[in-house]
């Protein structure tokens, strides 16, 4: 994966200080939560997954990822969402059949790559906890390095290698808060890289946590179409691309490693919507380019397939998660929560 050379540019500096302003808020309210009464409790262990920066760094993969760990230890995990870009509020349970605009894209995505597991959302975590705490032994928050009002039994830090540029203050970087406070995590993980591409300053807040190095690989065959039973079937036809994700460059930058020929690609906000408008763009690239597919993320595909026309298939990759580095650590660590948990209580 080829590491982005991000600098400044001109017409950030003069808002830098409003960044630095920004980091200054954040530190401060992770002080205040510090000193006041003890943070809330789920009632189960919890596994906290999130990053320091805006924008994505493979949180969701990785939350299943974590999930079908803790399956293999024989533990009953739980994932727990805010639920970011639904249209709906309160704690929701998630099911297969949900609609995307009622729980988020990424709940239901998970829901489905996970039957068997209870996935819930909810702007409060703790009432999302209640309504699937009994069919668990291990809640997985998703996105919650900065949700301090939650305990959590192990803090798991994702920090995109490939964009040294992000760990800067906004609008230079995305940071959502200063580096120092990846002390909080338990267990630091690179991806879309190694370790040692991460920036020293980061590493120096984070001595002696153990680190782990995540990559996100497609699956051998597309989904969504029967016509293309591998990537390689797939190779030798002009193909569209769209993304609607945190690092869209990072998905084209995968189809392009697995061969495809990309004839044109577009790039939307982190968790666009279909619409009309948007549909009709991606297919008259298709129609200018003869694309013979349009390619998207597994997120973005939750959204768009019950939507997508008939004639021109929708395909789009199913991702696995590999990890190096101190992996033997985390899985203690993760073993080391559950045992010592309120899972030791259950029925």
């Amino acid at each position: 994966m080829k590491r982005e050379q991000n600098g400044p540019r001109l017409w950030t500096c003069p808002l830098w200080p409003l960044g630095m302003g920004s980091l200054g808020l954040a530190r401060l309210k992770a002080w205040r939560y510090g000193r006041r009464s003890a943070p809330v409790r789920l009632g189960r262990p919890t596994v906290s997954i999130g990053n320091l920066t805006f924008g994505g760094t493979g949180k969701t993969p990785f939350a299943l990822a974590m999930a079908r760990v803790l399956l293999e230890m024989g533990e009953r995990p739980g994932i727990l969402l805010r639920g970011y870009g639904r249209r709906t509020r309160g704690a929701r349970r998630v099911d297969q059949a949900s609609a995307p605009e009622e729980v988020g894209e990424e709940a239901l995505l998970l829901a489905r790559a996970l039957p068997g597991t209870p996935v819930a959302v909810g702007e409060r975590r703790e009432e999302a906890a209640a309504l699937v705490r009994e069919l668990c032994s291990v809640f997985i928050l998703d996105d919650a390095f900065q949700h301090l009002r939650v305990h959590r039994d192990v803090d798991l830090l994702l920090v995109d290698a490939s964009r040294p540029g992000d760990l800067h203050a906004p609008p230079v970087g995305r940071l959502r808060e200063p580096l120092s406070a990846a002390k909080r995590a338990s267990v630091l993980v690179a991806t879309r890289g190694e370790v040692h591409h991460l920036a020293p300053s980061l590493l120096g807040w984070t001595e002696g946590v153990p680190r782990v190095s995540a990559r996100f690989e497609w699956e051998p065959a597309p989904l969504g179409s029967a016509l293309f039973p591998s990537w390689k079937a797939l190779g030798g036809v002009p193909v569209v691309a769209f993304a609607g994700v945190g690092h869209p460059e990072s998905f084209f930058g995968q189809a392009r490693a697995a061969g495809l020929s990309l004839s044109a690609r577009v790039a939307f906000r982190d968790h666009a919507r279909p619409t009309a408008g948007r549909l009709q763009h991606i297919l008259s690239k298709a129609r200018e380019t003869g694309a013979g597919a349009v390619l998207t993320t597994e997120k973005d595909a939750v959204k768009w397939a019950p939507l997508w026309p008939e004639g021109l298939p929708l395909v789009y990759p199913r991702l696995t998660t590999l990890l190096e580095g101190d992996v033997e650590e985390l899985r203690a660590r993760l073993a080391e929560a559950c045992g010592h948990g309120a899972s030791s209580a259950l029925p």
